[in-house]
């Protein structure tokens, strides 16, 4: 997921806390929390200093008071990650594939470029409008691709990823008045807390390339929580080990 800035509604951000669990947002902002107290002198001058984390640290105790105080609402939030997993992983992929393919073409079409890059989505919250985007840049360019990128298919996958994000997104997962209020404002702080990590491991890896921070650029990366809607590599499959080979036995020359 792309780490461009902008302007975020709360709407927006309740959209984006609910592609995590609680949990893991929670332990992932335990760890940025430790990493920003020790580096934030260094990372002062790139907006990520003591007052910053200040708000950080304020929010991060609003989410851990919620969790505390709505165990049930944690609960059915678990439960509703699972399921929309599956959905926003695939609209990803879509994203993943067609920008690829239409990044070859982009490359020496500056018009083309600048299409796909104001159509590709940036978050989880523009993920469904982003899909209507590129799908209209690949209309007009897929006569330009091979048969092997597959743009007939990948527009006929549109709709259908369109309409499971819309029923994603727009449904309820609980049934009690309280609970869903109780969820949203999960959610809200979900989003909130995910965006300052992205945000602050941006900042961190520009300090580290700067020669302005000795750290190692995998320290500020999420450790817990996907970059993407992508799914995660597979671990490789260990491989038996070779059985040692028996050199054959020389008999002795006589002498």
């Amino acid at each position: 997921m792309s780490t461009k800035s902008r302007f975020l509604t709360d709407p927006q951000l309740i959209v984006i806390g609910r592609r995590y669990g609680s949990d893991e947002v929670a332990w992932e902002a335990l760890e940025a929390s430790a990493r920003w107290n020790r580096d934030q002198a260094q990372l002062a001058s790139y907006g990520y200093g003591p007052a910053a984390l200040a708000v950080f640290e304020a929010e991060r105790a609003q989410h851990d008071s919620l969790r505390a105080a709505r165990p049930h609402a944690v609960a059915a939030k678990k439960t509703a990650v699972a399921s929309r997993d599956k959905q926003v992983s695939a609209g990803w992929i879509w994203v993943d594939r067609v920008g690829s393919a239409l990044g070859i073409l982009a490359r020496t079409d500056e018009t083309l470029a600048t299409a796909l890059a104001t159509a590709t989505p940036v978050d989880d919250a523009g993920l469904e409008a982003g899909i209507q985007a590129m799908s209209n840049v690949l209309s007009g360019a897929k006569s330009k691709l091979p048969a092997e990128a597959q743009a007939d298919q990948r527009l006929a996958e549109v709709q259908d990823l369109c309409t499971g994000l819309q029923n994603l997104f727009g449904t309820v997962h609980t049934s009690k008045g309280q609970t869903v209020a109780d969820t949203v404002q999960i959610d809200l702080y979900d989003g909130k807390l995910y965006v300052w990590m992205r945000d602050l491991n941006q900042a961190a890896r520009r300090a580290i390339r700067n020669g302005n921070l000795n750290v190692g650029l995998q320290e500020y990366v999420f450790h817990h929580l996907k970059h993407s809607g992508n799914p995660a590599a597979p671990a490789p499959t260990p491989q038996p080990e070779p059985a040692p080979q028996t050199l054959p036995q020389t008999a002795p020359q006589p002498s």
